[in-house]
C-alpha cells in the first residue's frame, strides 16, 4: 500500500464525518497492527512519505511513533557521514539509533569498521548484527569481509552469505547500493587486505564466469542469470571479490 492510498483513505474518513455518515471509516476499520506494519513499509521506502503521513490525521500520527516503524525507516536520503546536521536532521536520526534501526545499525557498522586512519572491529559485530536483521547491504558487506579473511572457516561462513543474496539475486543492486554510500568514507585504512587464495581450486575442469579469451572482463549488469548460476559458484565469488577490492582501493 502507497503513501498516497493511505492520504485517500484518511480523506474518506473526513468526507464520511461531514456528511454525517454513520459508516466506520476505512481507517478505523484497520487492526492498529495492520496499520502499523502498512505505514513501516511506506516508511522503508521514504522517510519524506512518514514524515507526510504523520500529519495526515491523528490515527497516521500514532501509528507512525511505533518502534517497529522506526527499525524500519529509511535513511536513503542521508549522507553516510554528516559534517555540519541541522538540529532536526540531528534528532531524526539520533530516535533512529535508539530504536535500533537497521539502516542506523548498518551505517554505524561502516564507520566503525572502516574508520580513519584505524578502523574498530567492533564495526563488523556491529554489521554482523544488521546482516542478521536482515539487511542486504550489510549482508554484502559483512559476506565480503568474510571471503577477505585467510581462516578457511570464516571464508565458509561468508559463502553463506553470499548465497543468501545470490538466490535473492540482488548481489549486484546491494553492491551497487554500497558503493553510492560510501562516496564520502575513507578508503583502505588497512582493515582489509587481499587474500591471494583463490575460492576455486580447479584448474582444468572449471567452467570459470564470464570468461572472455585473453581476457577477464568484469562485467556488473546482471545479476546471477541463468548462464552465471550454471558456472562455477567459486569463481563467481572470486569474480565479485574484485569488485570489492575496487570498492575499498584494495591492491
Amino acid at each position: 500500500m502507497t503513501y498516497q492510498r493511505l492520504v485517500k483513505m484518511a480523506r474518506s474518513k473526513r468526507r464520511r464525518t461531514r456528511k454525517g455518515s454513520h459508516s466506520i471509516a476505512t481507517i478505523k476499520a484497520l487492526p492498529r497492527d495492520i496499520l502499523v506494519d502498512v505505514i513501516a513499509i511506506v516508511a522503508s521506502h521514504s522517510f519524506i512519505d512518514l514524515h507526510n503521513i504523520k500529519v495526515c490525521c491523528k490515527d497516521f500520527l500514532d501509528a507512525t511513533d511505533n518502534s517497529y516503524v522506526w527499525r524500519r525507516v529509511s535513511l536513503d536520503k542521508f549522507p553516510l557521514i554528516h559534517w555540519s546536521p541541522n538540529h532536526k536532521a540531528s534528532q531524526f536520526l539520533n530516535r533512529c539509533r535508539e530504536y535500533e534501526n537497521i539502516e542506523s545499525l548498518y551505517r554505524e557498522g561502516l564507520r566503525a569498521y572502516f574508520n580513519y586512519p584505524h578502523g574498530n572491529i567492533d564495526g563488523l559485530d556491529i554489521l554482523k548484527a544488521a546482516c542478521q536483521k536482515g539487511h542486504k547491504e550489510a549482508t554484502y558487506v559483512y559476506g565480503m569481509i568474510l571471503l577477505c579473511s585467510e581462516d578457511d572457516a570464516l571464508r565458509k561462513q561468508g559463502l553463506e552469505y553470499m548465497r543468501f543474496l545470490r538466490k535473492s539475486k540482488c548481489v549486484v543492486g546491494s553492491r551497487k547500493k554500497v558503493k553510492h554510500l560510501l562516496k564520502c568514507l575513507w578508503k583502505n585504512n588497512g582493515m582489509l587486505k587481499r587474500n591471494q587464495s583463490s575460492l576455486c581450486n580447479s584448474k582444468s575442469t572449471c567452467k570459470g564466469y564470464k570468461v572472455k579469451m585473453g581476457r577477464w572482463v568484469l562485467l556488473d549488469d546482471d545479476d546471477d542469470d541463468d548462464d552465471a548460476i550454471s558456472s562455477c559458484e567459486y569463481c563467481r565469488w572470486n569474480h565479485e571479490l574484485e569488485f570489492f577490492y575496487q570498492l575499498f582501493n584494495i591492491h
